[in-house]
């Protein structure tokens, strides 16, 4: 009765904000869960179930993974496809997302990696993602080995396959004491050893964090062979001799390329089976959430007894188009595009400052920073990125706006850039800032957008009207 009642509340909910154009992506699972605290695992019960967590790419290999999937004949796919990954939007997603009949339903579910740990023995899945390890929002997260630690915790209560990323020191970790349900992804230790010996001028690919260079087990500075980007690389402890596990499914890449053009060309390798794939969504961090994706669409795929699996996945990954904020790219007049990079903390801007730098396209480059709960309070996170080594290749006019305008405009100022290229605006004209960036972006150029969350929420809610773009939640 407790649970009935919990469903038949939940869809309410959602059906009365619906009528008043909101989202209903968490209030519905929010009322639920205070009428039944249990109702995500009786929801949960007997479904095949992804789930996606980690620091950055959750949003972009769970959609990958759905589109994937989507392709196949026969699946459905039901997602939380609005990004509400804390327990109310799952429970939201459990009860209220309509099924249809189908050969086989399939729930792809980005989780938050504090709420992975209190919900994830309640989901039970066949197959969990863990994408990797960066510092975000530490007022609220912490220190990276305590997230590791909630991520662990988490594993610890299902039986899901693993699916986890071998160049991340801590993610890696997390297969110790699971290697028979422990299934890797990473770049191919050999690419990165040639790109890093033949492209060492590439700075924004290769330059070192700080994120997790220590052993956690030996507190001795992890050694590197090869590195791709950040703290991810072909890593090794001098000490316990913990080091990069063998891939299961590897990355084979060329830098010749440029990895921020779309089309860009690239393999992967399972177990000697190498198949080329086409970049859809660019940028070079993309590489390893097309794998995540890939490997997850064919681990669920064998798991549900198909043939062909690897191949099939791998086709279905040229299908697949960016999710809203992640290297989406809008259509304007005059041949213009507007494109919107979520960037939520120093790793994620350092990668879209690197891709932003190199494309060709690349005419208007806009900053939207907030400070809201979602977004983490502090925001001194933005004096460890490096825009100086990218500052030379920057579009010609940079914007500036957001709740916190101020603090970016000076790390802006700081890099190098000149002051009489910056134009800035406080968030309540940031609409009006970006109508001036498009206006005046040259014909066939991009006016390239880097907000984080509350700020790319607040925008995009507001091109809603202004562009006639759908909404966060459709």
């Amino acid at each position: 009765m407790r649970r009935a009642l919990a469903r038949s509340a939940a869809k309410t909910v959602k059906f009365i904000l619906r009528i008043l154009g909101r989202g209903a992506t968490t209030l519905p699972g929010k009322v639920a869960l205070r009428i039944d605290p249990a109702i995500i695992s009786k929801e949960a019960e007997g479904k095949f179930i992804i789930t996606v967590t980690g620091t950055n790419g959750k949003t972009t290999t769970s959609h990958m993974i759905s589109e994937m999937i989507s392709s196949f004949d026969g699946y459905e796919v039901i997602n939380n496809i609005s990004g509400a990954n804390l327990a109310s939007g799952i429970a939201t997603t459990l009860i209220c997302e309509k099924k249809k009949d189908s050969k086989k339903l399939i729930y792809v579910l980005e989780t938050d990696e504090a709420a992975f740990a209190k919900i994830a023995g309640s989901l039970n899945p066949k197959i969990s993602v863990v994408t990797n390890l960066f510092r975000d929002q530490l007022d609220r997260y912490g220190e990276l080995t305590h997230t590791r630690d909630l991520i662990s915790s988490g594993i610890g209560n299902t039986t899901a396959r693993l699916i986890i990323n071998s160049d991340d020191s801590l993610v890696a970790s997390l297969g110790k004491g699971r290697e028979g349900r422990s299934i890797f992804f990473g770049m191919s230790k050999d690419s990165m050893k040639f790109n890093n010996d033949t492209y060492p001028s590439r700075k924004g690919v290769l330059r070192a964090s700080s994120d997790a260079v220590f052993c956690p087990e030996c507190k001795v500075r992890y050694e590197y062979r090869s590195r791709s980007f950040g703290h991810l690389g072909d890593f090794f402890c001098p000490s316990c001799g913990f080091k990069s596990p063998e891939n299961t499914y590897s990355v084979i890449y060329d830098l010749k390329e440029s990895p921020s053009n779309e089309g860009y060309r690239f393999s992967i390798d399972h177990n000697g089976d190498i198949r080329e794939l086409s970049l859809v969504i660019p940028g070079m961090h993309n590489l390893y959430n097309t794998c995540a994706a890939v490997s997850a669409v064919t681990e669920m795929l064998k798991l549900s007894g198909e043939t062909d699996v690897f191949e099939k996945a791998c086709e279905a990954s040229s299908k697949v188009k960016p999710a809203f904020g992640r290297m989406e790219k809008i259509p304007l007049q005059d041949n213009k595009k507007l494109c919107i990079l979520l960037v939520k903390n120093p790793a994620g801007l350092d990668r879209s400052l690197s891709f932003v730098s190199e494309a060709k396209d690349a005419k208007a480059l806009m900053f939207l920073l907030n400070s809201n709960t979602a977004d983490g309070k502090d925001v001194s996170w933005i004096w460890d990125v490096d825009f100086e080594s990218k500052v030379t290749s920057f579009p010609e006019k940079i914007y500036v706006s957001g709740e916190r305008y101020g603090d970016m405009l000076l790390r802006v100022n700081y890099s190098g850039v000149d002051t009489e290229k910056i134009e800035y605006a406080p968030m309540n004209e940031a609409v009006d800032l970006l109508k001036k960036a498009i206006s005046e972006c040259e014909e066939g150029g991009c006016v390239y957008v880097l907000p984080n969350y509350t700020a790319m929420l607040d925008l995009r809610g507001k091109l809603v009207n202004e562009l006639g773009i759908k909404d966060f939640w459709k």
